[in-house]
């Protein structure tokens, strides 16, 4: 029964995608296909393998280029359901190592997987997907991502971060590993807005921590995972970097600086570790790091001094002995 009722999905899918392919949708149209999708995320993860179908037979040599598009679509039709397997089955050998998500500076990305789930890639984030038949697995590589996860819970979904494994059925979560030093060691963290996660680190008898919405978790290699309670309103400040937005609550200038460096060309310099170690508190535009050092400057008694290519944060020189010292 299950295996008809995928049937039907994926002839539903690859129907909307062929009517779509023929030419513009009504608005009648639209709502209807979108109710559709709306309705299920198995309609959203049909559809998004219908999509890749077609693609795939753009790109296919067995397919006559000169083949009319009313023909192409009814062979897709035609065979969709079968297609959607087979593909699926010659990406996976294609390309052992998954699909390779990424963004640029300044980039946010939304990314929908086959099996509907979503993915929000922050700026200058690396995300890699591996589908199977009985799991999903994903390893964020370096930024930020949200995760809207839809639930099948014979495939578990595991994200791996830097050793740090959270594992969840159908819920939505975020991971970071924004608190990166020099050096690249430095915590991941998981922040949980639905449903539960297990997060266990790469200890040798590792425990799982687990989750309820509204949790946070912090995994350090060198002290293992802390849970603790998060506000509803600290919870949404920390995802407003979905809408350009960027938002400290006692993080240091430094973690400030480097946080605004993925979304800007323009650096904010701090050359003073007595500055760098600062905190700072406040919401701030994520594509405008020199607003925000001239704002700090004056909250916290710095000079901003505009460089080459960048704004230095620094102390006032009247502050500062020619031995370097800060006065009193």
């Amino acid at each position: 029964m299950e295996s008809a009722d995928r049937m039907d999905i994926d002839a539903t899918a690859a129907a909307w995608v062929v009517r779509e392919d023929r030419g513009a949708l009504s608005a009648a149209e639209v709502s209807e296909r979108d109710h559709w999708l709306a309705a299920s995320s198995r309609h959203f993860g049909a559809y998004a393998r219908a999509r890749a179908v077609l693609a795939w037979t753009d790109r296919v040599p067995a397919v006559p280029a000169a083949r009319s598009r009313r023909r192409r679509s009814a062979w897709l039709l035609a065979t969709a359901a079968t297609l959607v397997a087979a593909v699926a089955g010659t990406l996976l050998l294609a390309w052992p190592q998954g699909t390779l998500h990424h963004t640029a500076r300044g980039e946010i990305l939304r990314v929908a997987l086959e099996d509907g789930s979503v993915l929000t890639l922050d700026a200058d984030t690396r995300v890699r997907t591996r589908m199977h038949a009985d799991r999903r697995e994903l390893q964020l590589l370096s930024g930020t991502a949200l995760f809207d996860v839809a639930s099948d819970p014979a495939r578990p979904f595991t994200v791996e971060a830097d050793g740090t494994r959270v594992t969840a059925v159908g819920t939505r979560f975020s991971i970071s590993l924004d608190g990166r030093g020099s050096a690249g060691a430095g915590p991941v963290e998981v922040l949980v807005s639905e449903g539960v996660v297990d997060v266990t680190d790469s200890g040798p008898a590792p425990v799982p921590a687990r989750l309820h919405a509204g949790m946070r978790a912090v995994a350090r290699p060198s002290t293992g995972i802390a849970v603790d309670r998060i506000e509803d309103t600290e919870l949404d400040r920390r995802l407003l970097w979905r809408e350009g937005m960027l938002a400290f609550n006692g993080d240091t200038l430094s973690v400030a600086a480097a946080r605004f460096r993925r979304y800007s060309d323009v650096p904010i310099i701090i050359d003073d570790p007595r500055v760098g170690s600062r905190r700072v508190v406040g919401l701030y535009p994520a594509n405008d790091p020199a607003g925000f050092a001239r704002n700090v400057a004056v909250s916290l008694g710095l000079e901003v001094e505009d460089v080459s290519g960048g704004v230095r944060l620094r102390v006032p020189a009247m502050d500062v002995t020619a031995d370097g010292l800060q006065l009193q």
